[in-house]
């Protein structure tokens, strides 16, 4: 008995559906399309684009793709905020409070997705000027 449940034990992650094993080698989101873009497709449009990105080609894009490399460590640290829990939240908020580029306050920390929106708006617009800087040659 005990052999035949190891047995069921061991099989139980190699008998992944043919679906499963597809999705686990192959990515339905790859990278953006942009060269050099260093964030995953989030649009699936006539190409396949991050949002920064969409819709936007030619110089343009090069230089959105630059201020994004220059704010990248935003990018992921919002999206590693995104995911965490309430113990950590109240472990960082003297960081995040202290923070001198967008310092959160009280009420953000006991509401995170206040300042998660705060964080995400001061992203985009960090980008969005920064490109149009690169943009008009500065």
């Amino acid at each position: 008995m005990a052999k035949d449940m190891a047995s069921l034990v061991a099989n139980v992650s190699t008998n992944k559906s043919s679906k499963a094993k597809e999705y686990a080698h192959a990515s339905e989101w790859p990278k953006c399309s942009i060269a050099g873009c260093p964030l995953p497709t989030t649009i699936k449009a006539e190409k396949q684009t991050c949002g920064y990105h969409h819709r936007e080609h030619g110089f343009s894009a090069d230089c959105i793709t630059e201020a994004i490399k220059e704010n990248h460590m935003f990018i992921k640290k919002y999206n590693e905020m995104i995911y965490w829990n309430v113990r950590t939240w109240n472990e960082r908020a003297p960081q995040i409070m202290g923070w001198p580029v967008l310092p959160a306050t009280e009420l953000e920390m006991k509401l995170p997705t206040i300042y998660l929106n705060r964080l995400k708006q001061f992203i985009d617009k960090t980008i969005t000027e920064r490109a149009e800087e690169i943009y008009q040659g500065h």
